[in-house]
């Protein structure tokens, strides 16, 4: 598929199911603590794990745009446009962020947000910030990318991939089911140079290739059933190896599980985003899309005031509370990115995008 000629509405379409999937495996993570062992917490924790299909989705959404864009060859232009509009955002927000932190843990002073700021490039200054990281980094690296992709076929492409998701996913997963003794035996030495295909680069040749397939050809229910027992047999690998999900080293984005739970899901909402022909469908999706940076970034935020709010004030607890929680900060995130997108300057500095489409 040509997805050089303009818009395309597919990506509008997964992008902002992937925020607010997003959203929920945050709002949904202080559940997985309570009412251990019940129906709600087993639907609760379900649903979290299926959600962390939307950080790759993120990943190869960039990847099929930057890699098949021509302007990606353009150092000034990577350099000038594309990074500035991540980067700057982030750093505001991130600001902010320090400075929110800090209230809510009445712990506010010049020096304690400077030590938080000092080790910044190390760590995200909260958690759920840690996406811009590698994805600041592939931006960086997408004019190389770009160059190779350009000069390569897609056979040699699969190749690549194949080794990332063998080195970074399959091995790793593994070797999680070794005994103490035997922990390391799948790990390669660092000195070997596999880390030339770590990280999350593999999501992002990913997402060129899904966008080289005719997708509206494989079967959605095959689809469906593969992200459905990838979901199911990744929670039961999640909850026997709970160090695989640390949420600092991030390696569940990468296991197997996932990997192919994203992929799965991926595919299907392409699919789906290809068959939507309702204009107002389209409309909302396209109005929502260039907010979704902005709502990943301040929804944070919001979730440290309201959550605690919510759990002492609902009068009702369950599932029905946990999505009150989320339908509250989803559409206050929204709310408050879309107030933002109107003010020009504000728009660009804090949501990384402008009220006119170049």
């Amino acid at each position: 598929m040509d997805i050089k000629k303009g818009r395309i509405f597919y990506f509008d379409f997964i992008r902002v199911l992937a925020i607010f999937l997003v959203i929920l495996i945050h709002v949904t993570g202080i559940d997985l603590g309570l009412h251990v062992g019940s129906t709600q917490w087993t639907i609760t924790k379900y649903l979290n794990y299926f959600a962390h299909a939307s950080v790759p989705m993120f990943f190869m959404i960039s990847g099929a745009l930057l890699l098949n864009s021509p302007k990606t060859e353009s150092l000034g232009y990577t350099w000038k446009k594309r990074i500035p509009h991540v980067v700057i955002p982030f750093i505001l927000w991130s600001l902010l962020s320090t400075f929110f932190i800090a209230v809510y843990a009445h712990t506010f002073s010049l020096p304690n947000a400077l030590k938080m700021y000092a080790v910044f490039l190390y760590q995200p200054v909260s958690p759920t910030l840690w996406f811009m990281y590698p994805l600041i980094g592939l931006y960086v690296l997408s004019p190389f990318l770009r160059t190779l992709v350009k000069g390569a076929d897609n056979k040699m492409l699969f190749y690549l991939t194949s080794i990332w998701l063998i080195t970074n996913s399959l091995m790793p997963t593994l070797s999680a089911f070794l005994s103490k003794d035997y922990a390391h035996a799948l790990d390669f030495y660092p000195g070997a140079g596999f880390t030339l295909m770590g990280g999350y680069i593999g999501y992002f040749f990913l997402g060129y290739l899904i966008s080289q397939m005719n997708v509206e050809k494989v079967n959605g229910w095959l689809l469906a059933i593969i992200a459905l027992l990838a979901m199911y047999f990744g929670d039961l690998y999640s909850g026997k190896f709970p160090k695989t999900n640390d949420p600092w080293n991030n390696f569940y984005v990468t296991s197997i599980f996932i990997v192919i739970m994203a992929i799965a899901t991926y595919i299907l909402l392409q699919k789906w985003g290809l068959k939507i022909k309702a204009r107002p469908v389209k409309k909302a999706f396209s109005w929502l899309s260039p907010l979704v940076f902005g709502i990943y970034l301040v929804h944070n935020i919001l979730i440290l005031f309201l959550e605690p709010w919510f759990m002492k004030n609902l009068p009702y607890t369950g599932l029905l509370a946990t999505f009150t929680r989320y339908f509250a900060i989803a559409i206050l995130a929204t709310l408050i990115i879309w107030i933002l997108h109107l003010i020009p300057g504000v728009n660009y500095l804090l949501t990384g995008s402008t009220r006119k489409r170049k």
